[in-house]
């Protein structure tokens, strides 16, 4: 039980630093992303503050979200257990090619935006400086990006985890036979 409490805390502790980090990059790129395009959480729109708030708020329950699915994924069964420590490494680079996908789907956003491929809608149309428009869908992207390889990321480590841990089992079994 032990084991499960340190690896949803292990996933809940790295969503939110992923997120303010993550937060502090896409809220210098486009403050309106969280100021106009999302409710308030703070009542400052210092783009420190706002990264912090952003960057806890929503991804204290994707971490969660997260460490149960590794934790089952990991403990659950009588298949070989997995400890926390065997996750450290699986969520580093989860959140590293999370990282590197927002910056690419931000940066052709970005690019798709300042061409003319893309465009706001009313409300956020007339809400948002002109001048700010390819910034906000940059950020858009971004966080579309994080959250959907972030996801499915987490869903292919759950089950590679798992599987692993059946293989594992398999051969312990292979090995005792005579």
């Amino acid at each position: 039980m032990k084991q499960i409490l340190i690896i949803i805390l292990l996933c809940m502790g790295t969503a939110v630093l992923y997120g303010i980090v993550h937060n502090q990059v896409s809220v210098r790129i486009s403050l309106e992303y969280f100021t106009i395009g999302h409710k308030a959480l703070i009542s400052s729109t210092s783009p420190t503050l706002m990264g912090v708030a952003w960057g806890v708020h929503p991804n204290w329950w994707v971490g969660l979200s997260l460490g149960g699915l590794f934790a089952v994924a990991g403990r659950a069964g009588k298949w070989p257990k997995r400890d926390a420590g065997s996750f450290i490494k699986p969520l580093l680079l989860l959140f590293l090619i999370s990282g590197a996908a927002s910056a690419v789907a931000g940066s052709i956003g970005y690019r798709m935006a300042e061409n003319g491929a893309l465009g706001l809608y009313e409300p956020l149309y007339s809400a948002i400086p002109n001048s700010s428009h390819a910034a906000y869908i940059s950020a858009l992207w971004m966080h579309t990006a994080s959250y959907t390889v972030a996801t499915m990321g987490g869903l292919i480590i759950s089950l590679i985890v798992f599987t692993g841990r059946i293989r594992a089992d398999n051969k312990e079994v292979c090995t005792k036979l005579p």
